[in-house]
């Protein structure tokens, strides 16, 4: 097997592949992602699981529940950051993205696995205080559910495996590749 840290076009299929693993598999390193945003207090991040990825339309997509702070974060600012990392390849990639946030979208629900459902009908809402962890039910709701579809603005992968380190940014409208130092 080649080395995609070699070459530019083969970096960017395999991390396109890379993602596209992260949705099928959820074992894989690139399931569980940290989101950025910045909300009105700062900046915040919290882990979310990638949901969907598409490489001919620069697009990937996490969900949440529509009564979330990344909800309020992504309202006021639309951008955002996931970070990756697989500790095996040593490999990490941060995408830059443009996100909206889509209430409700019945297509996307339904997709959503049974035993995943619960995830968007707590009561109370997530965030909201409560006096015993216990005190919590959990009802699926899909009006209460939110796609975070996002278009990637800018790519930027770092290799810690070769020597020395390889980093490779793609962006502009066509995401164009280009080394730097890492």
């Amino acid at each position: 097997m080649s080395d995609p840290w070699r070459d530019l076009p083969a970096l960017h299929a395999h991390l396109w592949a890379r993602l596209a693993r992260g949705v099928g598999d959820a074992g894989d390193p690139f399931r569980l992602t940290a989101l950025a945003t910045t909300g009105t207090g700062g900046a915040e991040a919290r882990m979310v699981a990638l949901r969907r990825t598409e490489a001919a339309t620069a697009t990937v997509e996490v969900h949440s529940d529509l009564r979330t702070a990344k909800i309020d974060a992504l309202r006021h600012d639309p951008r955002g950051a996931l970070l990756f990392w697989d500790a095996r390849t040593q490999e990490q990639l941060r995408l830059s993205v443009l996100f909206e946030v889509l209430a409700a979208p019945a297509d996307r629900w339904a997709a959503v696995p049974e035993a995943a459902r619960a995830n968007y009908g707590t009561d109370p809402a997530p965030g909201a205080g409560i006096g015993d962890p216990d005190r919590l039910t959990r009802t699926p709701d899909p009006a209460r559910f939110a796609a975070l579809p996002g278009r990637v603005l800018r790519m930027d992968a770092v290799s810690l495996a070769h020597d020395p380190h390889r980093r490779a940014v793609f962006e502009g409208p066509d995401l164009t590749g280009r080394w730097v130092a890492p």
